[in-house]
């Protein structure tokens, strides 16, 4: 426990949270562009931070470019450095075990930057170098941070009114203490819970710890984007995913436990038909045998065929909310060599197993997709 968060139960919900999200983003293919980064996940937090550590992975590798036997500071070895690294960066390509650790990562730090804002802000300060928080550090957290993004103007506005190009740690800390409490406005949580929901239920009472009302006190206004344009994939894809679709707006409402305990409330009653929005699927109706799964495609593989919002019910209707026993039901049923085969599976050992109601829905969706690898 730190901090007033539940850091393991977090880990682990980002985990779940990460393998249904790549589940659904790879499908059959091996690698997704920097244009799917941009959509990967309905939070765009999560989305901002993946897009930052692989911003950082860029500057880096460009660093590492640089050698002392050439003289990288001519205008004209910088301008064409930079043209190859914009050039680069338009080109993004990620397998999925690269992907998977900035996902989680990511959405570790989006839900505690949800729940705790006062812990995301000191560590992002608190890595700041030798030159302390400058005009660039402050213009990144800005840039990357979307939920309480009103503390990361105000900190970026803080270091313009001082007139100074960078202050100490110390300083930057000090504005954070003064930014945290300082409105009493506070940014609709129950908005982002809800994204997260359509990927994995996110129940808030797991996740904090025993004062959660001390947790989220941030005051909240949301700023006009940044104009600025450069010729990087990174800058041109911060207004590419703007707020436009659904994402909440700061509202007045009070510090108080009632207000946790309303959205712990609504985040616990996750709602099904949110899900089925996003990832829409017709499921068959399995009123006899021979009208299981008539949909006239043939699939090579079940894993592979299985949409995620499919996914999301079977797991938990089918198998007690448990994604590693879904997983290798899947595998067993991908290795038979037939339908009846894979029936007797289904029948005998999945079903008994885990008391499914034969005549469900979810169990008839599932019969429908494994029907279309053997028709």
């Amino acid at each position: 426990m730190s901090n007033g968060l539940n850091i393991n139960a977090i880990e682990q919900y980002a985990s779940g949270f990460t393998t249904l999200v790549l589940t659904e983003a790879y499908g059959g293919k091996n690698i997704i562009s920097g244009a799917d980064l941009l959509k990967i996940t309905p939070v765009r937090q999560v989305n901002l931070g993946i897009l930052n550590r692989l911003f950082e992975t860029w500057k880096g590798n460009a660093m590492a470019f640089r050698s002392p036997y050439f003289d990288f500071e001519n205008e004209e070895v910088q301008a064409a450095l930079s043209t190859f690294m914009n050039t680069v960066s338009q080109h993004i390509a990620v397998k999925r075990a690269d992907l998977e650790p900035l996902l989680k990562a990511s959405t570790i730090e989006a839900v505690e930057l949800l729940l705790y804002p006062a812990k995301y802000f000191k560590e992002k300060i608190s890595v700041c170098g030798e030159d302390g928080f400058d005009a660039g550090a402050a213009e990144q957290l800005y840039k990357y941070t979307h939920i309480h993004k009103g503390i990361a103007e105000k900190l970026k506005t803080n270091l313009l009114d001082s007139g100074k190009s960078n202050v100490r740690i110390a300083e930057a800390l000090n504005w954070l203490d003064e930014a945290l409490p300082e409105s009493d406005e506070q940014e609709t949580l129950d908005g982002y819970i809800s994204q997260f929901n359509e990927i994995r239920p996110l129940r808030i009472d797991e996740l904090l710890g025993a004062h959660p009302s001390a947790a989220i006190q941030a005051p909240m206004e949301e700023p006009s984007p940044s104009a600025q344009k450069a010729g990087s994939f990174f800058d041109s894809a911060l207004n590419d995913i703007e707020t436009s679709n659904g994402f909440p707006q700061p509202v007045k409402a009070e510090r108080s436990v009632a207000v946790l305990s309303e959205i712990v409330s609504k985040s616990t009653q996750v709602e099904r038909e949110s899900l089925n929005n996003r990832f829409k699927v017709d499921l068959p109706k399995p009123s006899q045998e021979n009208s299981y799964g008539s949909v006239p495609v043939r699939v090579e593989t079940i894993a592979g065929s299985i949409p995620l919002g499919q996914r999301f019910m079977f797991v938990n209707q089918l198998f007690n909310k448990n994604s590693e026993h879904f997983d290798k039901a899947i595998y067993e049923l991908d290795t038979v060599k037939s339908f009846e085969e894979a029936k007797d599976l289904i029948w005998h050992r999945y079903a008994s197993k885990y008391a499914w109601d034969v005549n469900g829905e979810a169990v008839g969706a599932l019969l429908a997709i494994v029907k279309r690898k053997f028709q």
